[in-house]
């Protein structure tokens, strides 16, 4: 009777602990949501990506970029043909392209290499010798031209050089901006990278991560003079104003007033005067030119152009470079503390 007892105790105990168990499994933790969800698979976004694959933005700029051959004909006395080789970039369907005015200066035949692997002639179009800029032509043909960048580097951008160096087939090397208003050719602004440019990677393109043209890759610095990562390319906007006056007019045309000069430095009188930081100080004019007509003389410090202050010399030779030949400015100058006023009619620079 008594072992019955127990075992109808321990039973029900052993019921008892079950359903209190089963009781607790079915209860939710209160800092537990009753509907519990496995969390999505992350997908990275295109922007994501961009910055850890360029495939992209190569296969949307490279079909752009074509390698070019040059014959250099060969000099009296001598037999064999010197060739050439650059790069150059696509810039409308029916065949305008845009290289290195050096790629293309000495050349007695031009043949571009197309994305398909087929070798058209071309023609040139024009050239800028200031701005190493050239447009050929290749006629017959239905090319891909090249996105134009929306925005202008900055200092930091990442960007890709895209073009054929020597003899091996296009090469995409990549580094950032370090520079957007490096100075060269009297007036040039150039944008300076790290990314590789190689020697025939010349009249290639620089892009950015969505393979938008950023400018035309012209020189790096030397490596023998034990410089590494400097290399330079013309903005996309000198390229756009550039080979739009050549394929109009065959040549650029620029305006110049027939002087030169310098910025001033620290030895002038008036130290607290906000002119002297950025004026150009007339060193020499040109006989006959049209800043003599004007009356400006050597020793003159060139403050303000029609109204406006200059910010050096780089300034003053764009502002008038920039200018429609035949056209009036006004030159405000410092002559023996003197303010005087001058009116120079616009010349076209040969």
């Amino acid at each position: 009777m008594f072992k019955t007892m127990l075992r109808a105790i321990l039973l029900g105990s052993v019921l008892a602990l079950l359903f209190v168990a089963l009781r607790d499994m079915r209860r939710t933790p209160s800092n537990v949501s009753e509907t519990q969800t496995v969390a999505a698979p992350v997908f990275a976004r295109d922007s994501d990506l961009r910055h850890r694959s360029y495939r992209a933005a190569v296969q949307t700029a490279a079909p752009s970029v074509v390698k070019i051959h040059i014959a250099v004909p060969p000099k009296q006395g001598e037999k064999k043909v010197q060739v050439g080789l650059g790069s150059g970039v696509v810039l409308s369907s029916d065949g305008y392209l845009v290289t290195n005015f050096h790629v293309i200066k000495d050349a007695g035949a031009i043949a571009v290499v197309l994305p398909d692997g087929q070798t058209r002639s071309a023609r040139l179009v024009g050239s800028d010798q200031l701005t190493d800029l050239a447009v050929i032509k290749v006629d017959g043909v239905v090319l891909k031209p090249i996105a134009l960048a929306k925005e202008a580097a900055h200092v930091g951008d990442l960007v890709l050089a895209i073009g054929y160096p020597f003899l091996l087939g296009q090469t995409v090397t990549q580094g950032i901006i370090s520079a957007t208003e490096k100075l060269d050719r009297g007036f040039v602004r150039l944008v300076q990278t790290d990314a590789a440019i190689n020697k025939g990677n010349s009249g290639g393109a620089l892009v950015n991560t969505d393979g938008e043209l950023l400018g035309i890759n012209s020189e790096v610095l030397p490596t023998q003079l034990g410089i590494q990562g400097i290399g330079f390319a013309i903005p996309v906007d000198y390229v756009q104003s550039i080979v739009e006056q050549i394929i109009q007019h065959g040549h650029v045309i620029r305006g110049t007033l027939g002087f030169f000069g310098t910025g001033i430095d620290g030895d002038v009188h008036d130290q607290n005067a906000a002119w002297h930081l950025s004026a150009v100080k007339v060193d020499g004019v040109d006989a006959n030119g049209a800043a003599e007509k004007a009356g400006l003389k050597a020793g003159d410090s060139i403050t303000h152009i029609n109204g406006e202050l200059i910010s050096g010399v780089t300034d003053l030779l764009q502002r008038i470079a920039y200018t429609k030949p035949g056209t009036a400015i006004q030159l405000r100058i410092r002559r023996n503390e003197q303010i005087v006023e001058l009116t120079a009619i616009v010349q076209e620079k040969e």
